[in-house]
């Protein structure tokens, strides 16, 4: 088969002689499995989300797995190797997908089982300069994405890990400067690795551990750089670390289990995450990480996404600003975070009481704006103020002593605008110096942005409140002078009945009108509409409501409050409720049917004189034939008993309209 010139260039680096010479230096071809190999590519299984992991030296004819994860052979040819392609790389090399590569897609291990469609391989290049293989992770699953950042920044790390092993290792095979040359190797590791002893008590308990070999990193990680370790226990360095930090550990001895972990030390503040595993019968190393940052990133963004939907919830800008506050305080690990609003004049900030820290003592009411100096004007047109040390900041060196009499060493001051105009300030103080990151004050900023969006609505609220009030007041007022033309109008009609009638209808339009106003016209419920209109013309203790909440659109509510009143002026003046003892009941339900969910209304009259089917179609008669939205689906009955009415409509015509 003729080769591709990537396929040529990958085959000539397997066979470049300097790079068999460095591969045969480290005798590492077909030796035995090790723990250390092997943790590492369950751990780049675990970070890249991948079934199958290697790590995978190439010669000359062959590439050979010094340790693999979902894989079950334990070389292939040199034709199948992919890490071939990865030897001739600079960084990470990554294929999509394997089966549409011109270099993979006859690969016996793409076309035939276990039929790989993705490859991201790190070369493992030695101190000489030399690569001997790939640590590479395989997916069955084309992945036209690729890694994300952190999954090959762990890979390259992992990589490394690998490299680092085998420099130990190779080290460690040597009769010469044995214990010098691994030494540098431990403190040349980029991540912290510590070995130590397990202490255990008359009962062979565990109850502490002692510290036998550290590297550099891992004291730098602790700040412990420059502090004697070697022979001293966990509880004499950290005399109020969890217990978790000895219970999982011991696992790790009695059980022969590696363990990963991610975990807090408290007096520290700071995240660590890495693996432990058991050297010997009571002796254990583990790996170190600190994921500080990564662990307040991911804090900060769910506190984002709790915020808002907090937010939502509340009903007050009072509210507002205490729950935001207490999100940023937890979120950053800061002193303390207030809130405040400025007057009309931008003269004075009212300062609101936020959230502290335990310890630190709350700051509340107002301030002339004077008091923030020369930085006033900034925050006013909107700039932020961030000082990492009000000592050494030109901007707060003047007032420093003031500051840190309440307990502010650094601080941020973060405006929140309305419609282009500064109306709020969200505070943030420490009570250390501070290097406030790029990342923090953009999570500064969101919270801002939400707050404002939340006062906004509570203001928009507030202004709909009003001018409903006196929607409502205007319409009443319309309504009354439409019934005193109407009367004034109709004076002189004999058919006294009917003119009555219209005003008990235009009563009814007012009732529902009411009804519409307190849900901003986006809807009623038809509990609260039955009860508002039926009660305006009879009493409702003798009428019985039976029916879970239903929404109806604006239109479907008025059609509804029209109806409902026909039907309780007629039960009044003929029906059940014209006689002492007679009852209606209105009940509900929703029925599903093949175009969807449908409401059932019934209205049945009890107690009251037999019902009979009126000679007169007025429209009165009219409109209960139209039924909940004018198109019908009314099976009205007249019986001994009263009358009775089931009334059909689609229930999304009902909310829609």
């Amino acid at each position: 088969m003729k080769r591709s010139a990537m396929a040529t260039r990958g085959y000539e680096a397997a066979q470049d002689a300097a790079r068999l010479a460095t591969l045969h230096d480290y005798a590492i071809l077909d030796t035995p499995s090790e723990t250390g190999f092997d943790d590492i590519v369950r751990l780049a299984t675990l970070a890249c989300d991948a079934p199958t992991a290697l790590v995978s030296m190439v010669a000359d004819d062959r590439q050979w797995f010094k340790a693999r994860s979902g894989f079950a052979e334990l070389e292939t040819d040199l034709a199948t190797s992919v890490c071939a392609y990865t030897i001739t790389a600079d960084d990470l090399l990554v294929i999509p997908d394997l089966a549409l590569d011109p270099r993979t897609a006859d690969n016996r291990l793409v076309t035939n089982a276990p039929h790989a469609r993705f490859y991201a391989g790190a070369p493992l290049r030695v101190a000489d300069g030399q690569v001997l293989g790939a640590l590479c992770v395989i997916d069955l699953a084309p992945r036209p994405e690729g890694l994300t950042l952190d999954q090959a920044e762990t890979l390259r790390a992992l990589a490394g890990q690998v490299v680092a092993l085998l420099e130990l290792r190779r080290a460690l095979t040597l009769q010469v400067s044995r214990e010098a040359h691994w030494r540098g190797l431990f403190e040349q590791l980029s991540e912290g690795f510590v070995v130590k002893d397990a202490v255990r008590d008359a009962r062979r308990t565990i109850i502490d551990w002692r510290y036998v070999e550290v590297n550099a990193a891992w004291c730098d990680m602790l700040g412990m750089a420059g502090t004697p370790m070697t022979g001293r226990t966990l509880l004499s360095v950290f005399p109020t670390i969890e217990q978790a930090w000895i219970d999982d550990f011991a696992a790790v001895v009695d059980t022969g289990e590696p363990r990963t972990f991610r975990r807090e030390i408290a007096t520290l503040g700071r995240w660590y995450e890495g693996r432990a595993f058991r050297l010997g019968p009571d002796r254990f190393a583990t790996t170190f990480v600190e994921v500080t940052d990564q662990v307040r990133h991911q804090r900060r963004q769910a506190a984002l996404l709790t915020l808002g939907d907090r937010l939502r919830d509340l009903g007050s800008i009072v509210a507002m600003t205490v729950e935001a506050s207490r999100v940023v305080g937890e979120a950053l690990c800061v002193a303390r975070v207030g809130f405040g609003r400025f007057d009309a004049a931008q003269d004075h900030l009212d300062v609101s009481p936020g959230w502290t820290a335990p310890g630190q003592r709350a700051i509340s009411g107002s301030r002339p704006i004077a008091h923030y100096g020369d930085v006033a004007a900034g925050l006013i047109g909107g700039q932020p103020l961030v000082v990492g040390d009000v000592r050494a900041d030109p901007r707060t060196a003047g007032t420093s002593a003031a500051l840190e009499t309440i307990g502010v060493r650094a601080q941020v001051n973060m405006p929140v605008r309305d419609k282009g105009r500064t109306v709020a300030l969200l505070f943030v103080h420490d009570d250390k110096p501070r290097a406030w990151t790029a990342e923090e004050l953009s999570f500064l900023r969101s919270v801002a942005d939400r707050l404002e969006v939340g006062v906004a609505r509570l203001q928009a609220d507030e202004r709909q409140k009003l001018l409903n009030e006196e929607l409502s007041h205007r319409l009443k007022n319309t309504l009354s002078i439409v019934q005193a033309i109407a009367t004034q109008t109709l004076k002189s009609v004999a058919d006294r009945p009917a003119v009555e009638a219209l005003e008990r209808r235009l009563m009814a339009l007012g009732a529902a009108h009411d009804v519409l106003l307190r849900k901003n016209w986006v809807g009623a419920d038809l509990r609260q509409i039955a009860e508002d209109v039926i009660g305006a013309v009879a009493p409702l203790d003798r009428v019985t409501f039976a029916g879970a909440s239903v929404e109806f659109g604006s239109r479907a509510a008025m059609s509804l409050s029209l109806l409902l009143h026909e039907l309780a002026t007629n039960a009044i003046k003929y029906g059940s409720l014209s006689r002492d003892g007679g009852i209606v009941t209105l009940a509900w339900q929703t029925e599903q049917r093949d175009r969807g969910a449908e409401l059932v209304l019934s209205w049945v009259e009890s107690g009251g004189p037999p019902a009979t089917q009126p000679t007169r179609r007025g429209f009165g008669s009219k409109l209960i034939r139209m039924g909940l939205i004018g198109t019908g689906g009314v099976d009205a009955r007249y019986d001994d008993v009263g009358f009775s009415a089931i009334m059909r409509a689609p229930l999304m015509e009902l909310q829609s309209a």
